[in-house]
């Protein structure tokens, strides 16, 4: 239970909630004894024809008797005792001192007992019985009154208790859903890559809420239920202490098969959360490639492959669910067990008036009928919160193969770190080099990704990066922002390696827009306000005239005000990319990386986009990867040209026209697609 045992830490800070809601739950228990405990009174009122001032009276009465009696017993023994220690010192003496000794701490433990039943009566009789009615069938209804006044009560403190538990249950998600958060979006895009977005969405909301569970049950049943248990077992304790330990005898047993059934639930619940996320997994698949799906004709085969795995999960499911549902049979057993045992020595006694079994002393007092109907109440009072707790056990596991999965991604420490005390970057005066880079996402992989890479560019110059699908266009310009690091080699700005760099300064320097506009559905303002923190309406205006993405902005109800839609589906593809590229615009970059931005776009839309980056670019060092090789003489000072993880040439393009044949084919390809 130690990753269950972190998420607990989580309530430390609401500790005086907790400690208030014991508080509620011991009341609560104090008056569930209470309530039990009337059962008494009534069946005396019942049987005996007495009301309560009558039935202290005898009972005072009676014990007194008892008492006297014991006390000229040990009066007895005490001058048997003396006369022993006139005789002679023979084995016989020696023999009687003790049986007389023994004799005399039995009768004294007796008067004492009675001694105390006679305190308890008398203050029992001032105190509360003196104020009853003395009318029989009153008695009953003043009873019946006390008791359902004290159900209220104990009504109200559960309320209370179930409330402070929700309160802090609630409370301490909060905190761990954010704590979480934070700490992931520490971590670099790599591990994010491959824990993989429907894993890490299963964790924060499934099994997160798995947690709350296990927290609300621990906070809850763990501690109202064994107090109530508690003391039902002090009451019974008061009546026979030795028929009570009786009731125990089976616990290392009822403890052996929850400990059994932990170790099977928690790898149950560990697979079927396994599960859960693959069922999230396909469903973001399908429904994000719905167009996919739809234009194939592949409903089918995405039923299929949801049945597998959901029934997958059912089995797993069915597993959890199984365990669960023997754990509590097996503890009502036991317990049961235990209950028959102690009351069928009770029913002995009471039977047969004496006070031991097999020799065995099992009561100060012969039992009777009411006291042992009042024990055995008692008993299942006990039997019935142990039987509640049985199914506890397994919803613990459950939080614990949970927590585990949580803080499993949650303890990754990023490889690329912030560097606080790193020197910061505020322009870029000189050039970018890329110094002998290498880098592969798989490092067993035959070929890297990127294989001796070596680049150096000017500030405030605009480079083109071109080159054939999965030549490493993408992956060498994700190392500026360090996205990734390289394995090998360096990169630096003005001979700043960006290892040492503080990394939230480097970034700002930097400004992204990728053919996958990455938009968010709020407004079209919030959008493109994302791009810098604090930006004013004017700006974001501004920025979005610049993109010419403010007359088409202005045309839709609502302005900067409406809304994008998931993924901007509300705007279309040119006009995202517009919307994405004022985003950049007013982020007012140093470094801007343009990735594809124009590869899925209409013919004016790219015309536009092409206009306002020629006027944009203009003093900022750009970086330029596309397939529309048209476009790279207006833009593009120099031209990349990359193969399998490689630099084959770099020129201009009319230099790389002339010598790279590779170049040459791949505008010749560019422009026959464009033809036809």
């Amino acid at each position: 239970m130690r990753n269950f045992r972190r998420s607990v830490w989580f309530s430390w800070p609401y500790r005086r909630r907790l400690a208030a809601s014991i508080l509620c739950a011991m009341a609560v228990a104090v008056l569930w004894s209470v309530n039990l405990g009337a059962i008494f009174p009534v069946l005396k009122l019942l049987k005996n024809q007495q009301n309560l001032h009558q039935w202290v009276d005898t009972e005072i009465g009676d014990h007194e008797k008892q008492r006297d009696l014991h006390a000229a017993e040990v009066t007895k023994l005490n001058l048997a005792l003396a006369d022993q220690k006139t005789k002679p010192d023979t084995p016989e003496r020696e023999k009687r001192t003790r049986n007389y000794s023994a004799n005399l701490a039995s009768e004294t433990d007796a008067q004492d007992y009675h001694a105390n039943w006679v305190a308890r009566y008398q203050w029992l009789k001032v105190r509360v019985i003196r104020y009853l009615p003395t009318d029989l069938f009153e008695t009953f209804l003043w009873i019946i009154g006390a008791v359902l006044v004290c159900v209220a009560v104990k009504g109200a403190f559960e309320f209370l208790h179930e409330s402070l538990v929700g309160r802090v249950t609630h409370r301490t998600l909060f905190d761990l859903r954010n704590s979480f958060i934070r700490r992931v979006l520490r971590q670099d895009v790599r591990q994010l890559q491959a824990a993989g977005t429907n894993d890490l969405m299963a964790r924060f909301t499934n099994d997160t809420e798995q947690v709350g569970a296990g927290l609300k049950v621990l906070y809850g049943r763990v501690i109202a239920e064994p107090l109530k248990a508690v003391t039902c077992f002090v009451a019974a304790f008061l009546i026979c202490w030795q028929l009570t330990l009786a009731f125990v005898v089976v616990v290392p047993l009822a403890l052996y098969v929850l400990v059994q059934v932990s170790k099977a639930m928690r790898k149950a619940a560990k697979k079927a959360l396994q599960r859960m996320s693959a069922m999230y997994k396909i469903l973001n698949e399908m429904f994000s490639g719905i167009r996919a799906v739809k234009g194939f004709t592949r409903e089918a085969h995405e039923r299929r492959r949801f049945r597998v795995a959901n029934r997958e999960f059912y089995r797993k499911a069915l597993r959890l669910v199984n365990i669960d549902a023997f754990t509590n049979p097996a503890i009502e057993v036991l317990v049961v067990l235990s209950v028959s045992f102690a009351l069928s020595a009770g029913v002995y006694l009471v039977l047969t008036g004496g006070t031991r079994i097999w020799g065995i002393p099992m009561c100060s007092q012969p039992l009777s009928f009411e006291t042992l109907l009042q024990f055995y109440v008692f008993l299942v009072a006990i039997a019935d919160p142990v039987r509640k707790l049985s199914s506890v056990y397994t919803k613990l596991q459950g939080a614990e193969a949970a927590s585990a999965r949580i803080f499993e991604v949650y303890d990754r420490e990023p490889t690329i770190r912030g560097n606080a005390d790193g020197p910061r970057l505020k322009k870029v005066k000189k050039q970018i080099e890329f110094r002998h880079v290498c880098f592969a996402y798989n490092p067993t992989a035959d070929q890297p990704t990127l294989d001796n890479v070596s680049l150096t560019v000017k500030a405030g110059e605009t480079v083109a990066v071109v080159g054939g699908n999965g030549c490493g266009k993408t992956t060498l310009l994700a190392l500026l922002p360090r996205f990734f690091d390289p394995d090998s080699g360096a990169v630096l700005i003005d001979g700043v390696n960006l290892r040492t760099a503080h990394l939230r300064s480097l970034r700002k320097l930097l400004g992204v827009v990728t053919q996958d506009t990455q938009l968010f559905d709020d407004t079209v303002f919030a959008n493109i306000s994302y791009g810098k923190r604090g930006a004013t309406r004017e700006e974001v205006i501004e920025a979005a005239k610049k993109a010419r993405a403010n007359d088409f902005i202005e045309k839709k109800e609502g302005g900067y005000d409406a809304l994008m839609g998931t993924g901007g589906s509300n705007f279309s593809g040119g006009e995202r990319q517009k919307i994405a590229l004022a985003r950049a615009i007013l982020r007012d970059p140093q470094i801007l990386i343009l990735d594809e931005f124009t590869s899925a776009i209409d013919t004016p839309s790219e015309a536009d986009i092409h206009a306002a980056i020629k006027e944009f670019v203009k003093g900022r060092t750009t970086f330029l990867i596309t397939h529309k090789l048209h476009t790279v003489p207006e833009i593009a000072d120099r031209v990349v040209m990359m193969d399998a993880g490689k630099v084959l040439d770099i020129g201009t393009h009319a230099e790389l026209l002339a010598r790279c044949e590779p170049y040459r084919r791949l505008f010749e390809s560019v422009q026959l697609w464009k033809a036809a």
